[in-house]
């Protein structure tokens, strides 16, 4: 009787102690915190347009935690006074980032034509999708400040 109850014993406790396989598994939730302020107005040439013709832009940050490894597709918006902006760059790519399962810094410029952007108040949002299936790991909008 003593070895079957210390058996019984020892097979619950493997059991408990190797733990389900899908908590195995689980990985950490991706998120994406927003700066709360934009970088300064600065001047932006349209890579198609009038040369020498610049536009107010503003860079806006944040930071996404345990992005999973690979190529990861980001979006990014700001409205202000209920306008949307065009993104203020000129790069291939520019909505591709690489993660490694750790933390990544986000970042995209914007600017608007007419009405130009302004200081103020503006609402920024961040996404980030798989690349090959498209399947959202995190989103995130905040309202940010543009300084003088």
């Amino acid at each position: 009787m003593y070895k079957f109850g210390l058996a019984v014993l020892t097979v619950a406790a493997m059991v408990l102690g190797a733990g389900s396989p899908a908590a195995a598994t689980t990985t950490a939730r991706t998120r994406i915190t927003i700066d709360r302020h934009t970088s300064e107005l600065y001047p932006f040439e349209p890579p198609v347009g009038e040369p020498g013709v610049t536009y107010p832009a503003a860079g806006v940050t944040a930071t996404a935690r345990n992005c999973p490894a690979g190529i990861v597709l980001m979006s990014a918006s700001l409205v202000q006074d209920g306008l949307p902006t065009l993104w203020a760059t000129g790069g291939h790519g520019a909505g591709e980032i690489l993660c490694d399962g750790g933390t990544v810094e986000l970042g995209m410029a914007f600017a608007r034509i007419a009405p130009a952007l302004h200081p103020g108040r503006a609402t920024a949002h961040f996404s980030l999708r798989d690349w090959d299936t498209g399947e959202q790991f995190a989103e995130s909008t905040r309202t940010v400040w543009i300084p003088c």
